[in-house]
Formats: structure tokens, C-alpha cells, sequence
């Protein structure tokens, strides 16, 4: 029943978009697009019956299941889903349903194929998310590549070709760290264990040489760091989200950047924990680099998708931040700012998308008065922007909340410039409600503009997707332990933390 359950979690999107592809859909718009919708519930049905049947209460407990692949040179087919994972793939499920969903009036011509690549990249990134062998796992990661490449390529706008070259190049320069670490690691642990393995549960880094480990680490923080993303690895993203339509946007965002964060805590955190606490303040120093910088390219930038694409580094510093505090109440601010952000930047997205469906702009200065012709947007947008701010009782509050906690709590034995960083990061955090209110001001706000003034409000099915968004943001902002009673039982799994 588990391999079964795996197999459907994983793989059932790969086979909805070669059944998409096939010649029992036609090219019907209507038709594709409410097949689509109904397979992506399908699919959050799947992924919700793993979650009710998962044991959260146990630290130690996974789905897994191994099927024979080389089994020669150590390297099988080895899926694992621990809790951080299965909320994860969850969370992926939710996010693609909801991009689906907003596909709607967003793309206007190859639909067929268009959903097959949505459907396709969900199926690889579940693979990442639930991969226990390295190799498989570098098979999923690369596999990404393709369905987000075309997806930029095909359905972008502007300089969309120069774009898609500048994200697969970006992406391809960090997936050769990755695979050296990979390969050193592999070749390594055999010399070290004489075990011939790829599964990480046969993989015991205690043995290796300091400098190896580090050598190793550096490699997974370059590979990770692009996808991230972390300065100044990432200049990608901008342009990525600035010429993407807006689900490809969303899910650029709100689950591309987390794999990131996964394999940062998956490998780099699991696997070189001490490595880990020798380098966590150069890490804290990232994150704030990351918060600082992006938060005033923010405010510079003109283009509501930049200002959320900057929002995106910004916010992936606060994680950053909290990771490298190494406790357990970093770990789990580090954890929830990755759902929390997931939650937030879609909603985000989604707005600056209906926006500039409506006007045909998303130049920030040639938007006012909004607020008029739109009051229901601009209604269910509040908790989403507030969210954005760090409010209390919405969910990124919590997240930045634990996170800077941790990092100012530190200990001078620990890490001795920890609350220098924390105090200068959390001055950042006023650039942040600049920006962000920016957008919501620039947009709703002031006299409306003449050639504004016959747009309609947002349609049923938009504002039904951000009330969505609006209900988990204050959901987990009221009731955070749905989440960090999880988070904080699962990081006892980590040597490292105290």
C-alpha cells in the first residue's frame, strides 16, 4: 500500500500529462482547461490521504520504498517521504492547483501542451522532494529544467528567448556543483565505509576529512544557492519572473526557490551538520546581504513582478537567517517561512497578474484609482499584502518572528556578531512594508486614471483562488502550531542542533 501511495504521489502528474498529449483530448480549450482542474483536485485528493495517513507524531517515520535500478554500482530507485517531505508535496499540490486554476484567461494559445509541461514539472519536482538516492535525485532535479525552460520560452513575453537561455544556463552552471558534490561524495563514502551506495542512509560522512566535508559543502551551497536563490547567484530570477506569465510565475516562486531551501536543509544541514556550524555565520551573512540588497532593489524597481521578485530574495534571506541559527527554533521559523512565503508570493502574483490583464501594464506609476472599479480585489488582497508586511496573526509574522528570535538569542560562544546581523537585518524589514505597500497603494489607490475607467472587477474564479491564499495565510498566522509542533519535532532528526 505505502509503494503504491509513493508511486501515485510522485508519478500520477507525469502520466496526466502524457494522457494530455495523447489523442483523447482535443484541442478545446474549455475541454483541456477543466480536464486540467479536475486532475489537479485529483491529485491534492492523492496527496491529502498520504498526508491523514502520515505519522507526524513520530520523528522517525517515512513512506519508503526502493525498486532495483543499477543495483551493481549502488544506485536504486530509493523514494523516501519523512514529514518535512510530505508537507512539502503537499504543498506543491495546493500550489499547482491553484496555478491551474489562474491559467485561466492567462494563456491564450497552445493549451494542450501547455498543461502537459505544467503537469510534467510538478512530477519532477515531487521527484526531488521525495528522491533518497542521490543520483535519482540529480536525474529529478535536471528533469526540472525542461518543462519550466519551455514554459518560459513559449508562453513568456518581452525577451522571453534571452530569458528562458539565462535561467537554464543559471540553473545548469549550479547543477554542475551539485554533481561533483554528488560524485566526491559517492566515491568517497565507499572509500571511507566500503559501502557502494547512492541511498543517503548509507551514506556516513563521519569518516571524511575535514576539508572534504567542506569541499563538499561549498559545492551543495553553489548548487542550491543558484536555485535558491542566494547574491549574487541570483539575477535570473528578476527576469524570470518579469517575462513569465503569471502561473509560470507563481510556481517559479513559490516552489522552484524552495527547492533551494530543501536541498540546503537535505543535504547540507543532514549530511554535514558540523561543517554546517562552522559556516552558519558566513550563511547568517548571506541572509542578510540577501534581505538588505534585494529589499532596496525593490523599492528601485518599477515593475510590480520585479518589486515580488525581489520580495522573493528578500524573504529567502529571512530563511536563511533562521537556518544558520542552527536551534530548533530557527530550524522551524526556517521551515514555516518557506510555506508561509509559498502562501504569500502566489497570492502576490496572482494579483499583479489580474492587474496587468486588466490595464495592460504592471509599470507601478501608470497604475492609481484602482480601488473604484475593483473593490472586491482590492478587499481580498489586504490580508495577502498585510501578510507580505509581517503582521501579527498572519502567517509570515511567525515565520520572521522565529527566525529573528533565534538569530538574536544566539549566544556570543555560539556566534558572536549574531545580534549585530539580526538588528541590521530587522531594519530591513521597513524597507520591506515600503515596498509592499507600494504596490497596494499604487494600485488601489489615488484618482483613477480616464483610460481606466471601464475595467471590471475581478472575476469569481480569481478572487475565489486569493480567498484561498487568504484563509492559510491567516490560518497558520492564528493557529502556527498546525505547523511548528511539526517542524519542531522534526528537526531533533538534525546532530547539529541545539
Amino acid at each position: 500500500m505505502i509503494t503504491a501511495l509513493i508511486l501515485l504521489l510522485i508519478f500520477t502528474p507525469l502520466i496526466i500529462a502524457i494522457l494530455l498529449m495523447s489523442p483523447l483530448f482535443s484541442e478545446e480549450e474549455n475541454t483541456l482547461r477543466k480536464t486540467s482542474k479536475i486532475f489537479a483536485i485529483f491529485h491534492l485528493i492523492i496527496s491529502t490521504i498520504a498526508l491523514i495517513l502520515f505519522d507526524f507524531s513520530n520523528p522517525i517515520f517515512k513512506y519508503e520504498t526502493t525498486f532495483n535500478w543499477i543495483p551493481s554500482i549502488g544506485i536504486n530507485a530509493s523514494f523516501s517521504i519523512d514529514a518535512f517531505s510530505m508537507l512539502l508535496c503537499v504543498l506543491t499540490s495546493i500550489i499547482f492547483a491553484l496555478a491551474v486554476f489562474s491559467s485561466q484567461g492567462m494563456i491564450k494559445k497552445s493549451h494542450r501542451l501547455y498543461y502537459s509541461l505544467i503537469f510534467f514539472l510538478q512530477s519532477a519536482i515531487l521527484g526531488i522532494f521525495c528522491a533518497q538516492d542521490i543520483f535519482l535525485f540529480f536525474l529529478f532535479w535536471e528533469l526540472e529544467l525542461i518543462p519550466m525552460y519551455l514554459l518560459l520560452l513559449k508562453w513568456g513575453s518581452g525577451n522571453k528567448q534571452k530569458t528562458a537561455m539565462k535561467f537554464l544556463l543559471y540553473t545548469f552552471f549550479g547543477s554542475l556543483f551539485l554533481l561533483l558534490g554528488f560524485l566526491i561524495l559517492y566515491f568517497h563514502n565507499f572509500l571511507s565505509n566500503g559501502i557502494l551506495s547512492s541511498n543517503l542512509n548509507n551514506i556516513d560522512t563521519y569518516l571524511f576529512p575535514e576539508k572534504l566535508k567542506t569541499c563538499i559543502f561549498v559545492l551543495f551551497l553553489i548548487g542550491f544557492g543558484v536555485k535558491l536563490p542566494i547574491f549574487p547567484l541570483h539575477s535570473w530570477l528578476p527576469d524570470a519572473h518579469s517575462q513569465a506569465p503569471t502561473p509560470v510565475s507563481i510556481l517559479l516562486s513559490a516552489i522552484l526557490l524552495k527547492l533551494g531551501a530543501y536541498g540546503l536543509i537535505k543535504f547540507n544541514l543532514a549530511l554535514f551538520d558540523d561543517t554546517f556550524a562552522q559556516t552558519a555565520p558566513i550563511i547568517m551573512l548571506f541572509g542578510v546581504i540577501n534581505l538588505i540588497y534585494a529589499s532596496f532593489c525593490a523599492v528601485s524597481q518599477k515593475d510590480i513582478k520585479r518589486i515580488i521578485a525581489f520580495s522573493g530574495v528578500a524573504h529567502m534571506g529571512i530563511f536563511l537567517i533562521g537556518l544558520a541559527s542552527l536551534n530548533r527554533i530557527g530550524i522551524t521559523g526556517a521551515m514555516f517561512q518557506i510555506f508561509s512565503h509559498a502562501l504569500i508570493t502566489t497570492g502576490l502574483f496572482i494579483i499583479a497578474g489580474i492587474i496587468y490583464k486588466k490595464c495592460g501594464t504592471k509599470n507601478i506609476l501608470r497604475l492609481q484609482g484602482l480601488g473604484i472599479k475593483m473593490p472586491r480585489l482590492m478587499f481580498i488582497s489586504i490580508p495577502i499584502i498585510l501578510s507580505a508586511i509581517g503582521i501579527p496573526l498572519l502567517c509570515s509574522f511567525i515565520a520572521e518572528f522565529l527566525c529573528f528570535t533565534s538569530a538574536f538569542t544566539l549566544e556570543s560562544y555560539v556566534f558572536l556578531n549574531a545580534k549585530i546581523m539580526t538588528i541590521i537585518a530587522l531594519s530591513s524589514i521597513i524597507i520591506c512594508s515600503v515596498y509592499i505597500l507600494k504596490i497596494f497603494h499604487g494600485i488601489f489607490f489615488g484618482e483613477l486614471i480616464e483610460k481606466y475607467k471601464q475595467v471590471v472587477d475581478a472575476n469569481t474564479n480569481q478572487l475565489a483562488i486569493l480567498s484561498i491564499i487568504a484563509i492559510y495565510a491567516i490560518m497558520f498566522g492564528c493557529f502556527p502550531s498546525l505547523l511548528t509542533d511539526i517542524f519542531s519535532l522534526y528537526s531533533t532528526n538534525f546532530a547539529g542542533v541545539f
